[in-house]
């Protein structure tokens, strides 16, 4: 963000808005983009997503102003954090029914180690090169690395190939859950009181974590906390999140959704009130517990509950449009976030309002039972 306010000449609070628009323009394609996936496969829709998320990189280098940089955010966002993790996601989904929250939670651990070594490497390329040769560099990176491997290595789903999910685990049982699977059409999951808790929940935790790491530095100062003391308190917590995201592959495979999101909903109240009061070095570890479990069991949830509850054959399409509200969740918390600091004296008004709208969102997930199909009458 720096570099284009800089090369630019945009305001901070500009170049935030271009990001918000481009996030939310971007997220009106991904239920489409799941419907591709359901209907064409992970292998083919990721091949041709890599191929446009690397020209998109590429063409990143030519941004000149305002305009282009909004364009960007949508390529960014649709094709990269959208697409790609759409077709990823879906993937591991549909190749593990049994097992499908742990496998998720490897998955997601490996993308937190995966992420400490990418933006690292990112920071000294940015110290060694201008921004767009960067820009230039990934591009190039994601068209020899990502699109082959999509291509050549991803596979769709184990019936392709005469076999079962978790067929290697115990090709009976797997076989047994197969029959018992039913799928739903994302107009049917629609119906489902309980998928509009879970979407409300997962909203709220996409809104105010967002809103606390954009605005992370106000708001520890506020506080009278140090940029070191924010740099410590972030360490520990996406530690929290890996070992969070384990419990979470755990939990998932043993529990209802509402009792999971039930305690990912108590953390994101423990967080909200702590970003109020965390003074005391014991608060801020406890800010960064509860912090790194709504973000673990997040980074495991709309993987595996989702095909949990309405089945893999309509998952795609189901999950774009999941995703969609996520994302549009994130691009209005920090909005939230700035509103209540310019305009009400500080951060208290919007994280108690996050707070109050989690506690109702945790009351009626005590009461959504599992989605069920009315009976059709016989005749």
């Amino acid at each position: 963000m720096d570099y284009f306010i800089e090369d630019f000449g945009l305001d901070r609070s500009v170049v935030s808005s271009l990001y918000g628009a481009g996030t939310f323009a971007a997220s009106l394609s991904l239920t489409w983009v799941g419907r591709q996936i359901d209907r064409w496969g992970n292998r083919r829709v990721g091949s041709v997503i890599g191929a446009l998320f690397a020209l998109v990189l590429a063409l990143c280098a030519l941004i000149t102003g305002p305009a282009l940089l909004f364009f960007a955010f949508v390529g960014l966002r649709a094709l990269g954090q959208g697409g790609l993790t759409l077709v990823g996601s879906t993937a591991v989904a549909n190749w593990f029914r049994q097992r499908r929250g742990r496998m998720m939670a490897l998955a997601a651990l490996t993308f937190a180690l995966f992420q400490g070594v990418y933006v690292n490497a990112l920071r000294l390329l940015l110290e060694a090169y201008d921004w767009r040769q960067v820009f230039l560099l990934l591009g190039i990176a994601v068209a020899a690395l990502v699109v082959p491997s999509v291509a050549l290595l991803m596979r769709d789903k184990p019936e392709h190939y005469g076999l079962e999910p978790d067929a290697a685990v115990d090709g009976e049982r797997a076989g047994k859950t197969l029959k018992l699977e039913e799928n739903w059409t994302l107009d049917e999951a629609l119906r489902s009181p309980m998928l509009w808790v879970l979407l409300f929940a997962r909203m709220l935790a996409s809104a105010w974590l967002t809103g606390l790491v954009l605005h992370q530095v106000s708001i520890f100062a506020g506080l009278g906390h140090s940029a070191q003391v924010v740099t410590e308190t972030y360490a520990l917590l996406s530690l929290v999140a890996g070992g969070a995201a384990l419990l979470g592959g755990f939990l998932i495979d043993r529990f209802s959704p509402n009792w999971v999101v039930i305690l990912k909903l108590l953390a994101l109240i423990a967080a909200a009130v702590l970003a109020m009061s965390m003074r005391e070095s014991w608060q801020l570890i406890l800010y960064a517990l509860s912090f790194g479990m709504v973000i673990g069991i997040g980074y495991v949830f709309d993987g595996a509950v989702w095909p949990n509850l309405f089945g893999r054959e309509f998952q795609g399409e189901i999950r774009g449009f999941v995703f969609a509200a996520l994302v549009i969740g994130s691009a209005i918390g920090p909005a939230l976030f700035g509103f209540s600091y310019d305009y009400a004296g500080g951060y208290s008004p919007v994280l108690w309002l996050g707070a109050g709208l989690s506690a109702i969102v945790l009351a009626l997930s005590f009461m959504v039972r599992a989605p069920q199909r009315p009976e059709i009458p016989p005749g």
